[in-house]
C-alpha cells in the first residue's frame, strides 16, 4: 500500500529543506493551493495559524481547502473564523456552503 508522504518529508526531498517560520509554510501553503493539492494546504497551515502576520491567510487558505476535500463542517468553521481574522469576502462562500446544506450549524 503506497502510503502519502508529508509535506515535509517532500519538501526536504524535493528541494533539500522545510519552511523554519510562519510565512515561509504559508508560502508553501499557496504553492499547494496552486497545484490544487489542498490536503498539502491543510498540513501546511498549521503554523501560518499560530502566527499573528500570517493567520489571516491561512485560515483563508484553510476554509476553501477544507470545502475542495468535501469536509463540509470543517470548511463551515473555518470560513466562520475566517471571517472574524477580518476576510470580509469569506462571508459568500459561507452563506451559499448554509444554504447548500441546511442542517449544518455553526456552533
Amino acid at each position: 500500500m503506497d502510503q502519502r508522504k508529508s509535506v515535509r518529508e517532500t519538501l526536504a526531498q524535493n528541494i533539500g529543506f522545510t519552511p523554519k517560520d510562519a510565512v515561509g509554510w504559508l508560502y508553501a501553503a499557496r504553492g499547494y493551493y496552486k497545484l490544487k493539492d489542498y490536503h498539502s494546504v491543510i498540513e501546511c497551515v498549521a503554523p501560518a495559524l499560530r502566527n499573528e502576520r500570517t493567520k489571516r491567510e491561512g485560515q483563508h487558505l484553510l476554509a476553501f481547502s477544507f470545502l475542495n476535500t468535501g469536509q463540509i463542517e470543517a470548511a463551515a468553521g473555518a470560513f466562520f473564523k475566517s471571517i472574524n481574522y477580518g476576510n470580509d469576502t469569506d462571508w459568500q462562500p459561507l452563506v451559499e456552503l448554509l444554504l447548500d446544506n441546511p442542517k449544518l450549524k455553526l456552533t
